[in-house]
């Protein structure tokens, strides 16, 4: 059974990336969503031009649409076809130390 949490309010769906939580046996791990939109609008200059670059990240999870429902679909599509894990970072609980 795949349980997780979208630890993130999905206000502006365009705008803003949305973490998730995701319990696995040895432990939570996270990923985030993001659409091409905020990435437009986000990322470090190429040098000498406008154009912005991302390294895309396995944990970074790009759709089109940002809704609870496309994150569930996209969460069990990985989950079932076993590459859920990979696609995830360690969860640290305690970030200040």
């Amino acid at each position: 059974m795949l349980q997780y949490t979208i630890d993130d309010p999905i206000e502006l769906p365009l705008q803003t990336s949305v973490e998730v939580t995701i319990s696995f046996a040895a432990g939570k791990r996270w990923l985030f969503f993001v659409t091409p939109e905020l990435l437009y609008r986000v990322g470090d200059a190429v040098k000498g031009s406008t154009a912005k670059v991302h390294l895309g990240e396995m944990h970074m999870i790009v759709v089109s649409e940002l809704s609870a429902t496309v994150i569930d679909s996209v969460l069990r599509e990985l989950h079932r076809t076993g590459d859920l894990e990979r696609r995830t970072l360690a969860l640290t609980e305690n970030l200040d130390t």
